[in-house]
């Protein structure tokens, strides 16, 4: 195998490494925490957030060392998300649609079946949005109100390299760490606006939240420590 290939497939596994994995720990610590008791951590659900930038960290890396390799496979890096991602949900969901079976009510077991829809099809972000606020009375009946953060994620990983891609063809590398930078700030600023005006939406919609993934690009393209171990790709 050439070196080009051990460095820049996509399919090459990403470095382990143990920092981020405790990020990611605490980040679920956090928002368990507080969906039980959230007078103990009344923060708990920044845990969502953290999970964004390590997102976007994690994306930004394996996408930015195909291209500069030009290695990148589009179709691929869909299909490696998808194998991390759906077959866990979609056990989740049949194990809650059987629970569901036999203790909801047909209406409720209706409402489910929708979230449960949702959820699979990434698009649960939307759905809870129309319905009702995170922090709502009405949001502890929802089983499935956690996949709205796997839908903002998802829709970012669909429309995140398809940009990408189109500002390498066009322009350079750098140009994309420029638009990236320039979209993060304004992002940024606009989810501040937004949350001011409307809170829901602010949450659940991916406009507002894609500036967080951003920000863990980030903290890849600019390392602030240049040992190999820190640096992005």
């Amino acid at each position: 195998m050439s070196s080009k290939q051990q460095n820049g497939s996509i399919g090459a596994p990403v470095n382990f490494r143990n920092d981020i994995n405790g990020l990611r720990a605490i980040a679920v610590l956090a928002v368990v925490i507080f969906h039980f008791k959230p007078d103990l951590v009344p923060g708990g659900f920044a845990g969502v957030d953290v999970f964004f930038v390590i997102s976007g960290y994690l994306m930004t890396r394996i996408i930015f060392k195909g291209l500069e390799n030009d290695t990148f496979n589009l179709i691929k890096f869909y299909i490696d998300r998808a194998n991390r991602i759906i077959p866990a949900l979609a056990f989740l969901c049949l194990i809650v649609l059987v629970f569901g079976w036999y203790n909801l009510s047909p209406i409720d077991y209706k409402s489910l079946g929708k979230h449960v829809t949702s959820s699979v099809s990434f698009v649960s972000n939307m759905i809870y949005w129309r319905e009702s606020g995170y922090f709502d009375s009405e949001s502890h009946s929802k089983w499935l109100l956690h996949t709205w953060s796997l839908s903002v994620e998802w829709q970012f990983y669909i429309i995140y390299p398809l940009i990408l891609i189109t500002i390498k063809r066009l322009f350079s590398i750098n140009t994309c760490k420029t638009i990236i930078t320039l979209v993060t700030l304004v992002g940024f600023v606009t989810s501040v606006f937004i949350t001011l005006k409307w809170p829901d939406s602010a949450y659940y919609l991916l406009p507002t939240r894609a500036w967080e993934m951003l920000a863990g690009a980030l903290t890849c393209i600019y390392p602030l420590s240049t040992s190999p171990f820190k640096k992005c790709h």
